[in-house]
């Protein structure tokens, strides 16, 4: 014969039951932080990636600058103008890149880490109460 339960032993079910649904809620809140920090992870890849593609642009332009003399197109204008257009096409590709990168990058900056987890933490308190 089961015997009858305390009002004590309910309340300590209640609430064992409360505190086993919110440690779920903090692991789901958890690992949902660990995947956006993967994802952002991958994005400082690609924006690191990008400002390295605008380094390497940079020195095209600044390599076509120095050598002014480019012979391929030298029957249809003059060298300078060549070498010109090539630094001038060159230069603006790095600044279109570098900036892509820059803002990629901008956007995992620990700033905007610390706001979510802050952000995170709130809505686990409201969960909670």
């Amino acid at each position: 014969m089961a015997r009858p339960r305390s009002p004590r032993e309910k309340t300590a079910e209640v609430a064992k039951r409360d505190v086993e649904e919110m440690i779920d809620s903090l692991q789901k809140e958890l690992e949902h932080l660990r995947q956006e920090g993967a994802e952002r992870a991958r994005e400082a890849g690609r924006g690191a990636a990008l400002v390295g593609t605008a380094g390497a642009l940079g020195l095209v332009s600044v390599g076509a600058l120095a050598s002014l003399p480019l012979l391929a197109l030298r029957r249809v204008m003059p060298g300078w103008a060549i070498a010109l257009l090539v630094a001038g096409g060159s230069g603006v590709g790095a600044a279109v890149l570098g900036r892509a990168g820059a803002t990629r990058l901008a956007a995992i900056a620990p700033d905007s880490l610390q706001r979510e987890l802050k952000r995170a933490v709130e809505d686990v308190a409201d969960i909670a109460s």
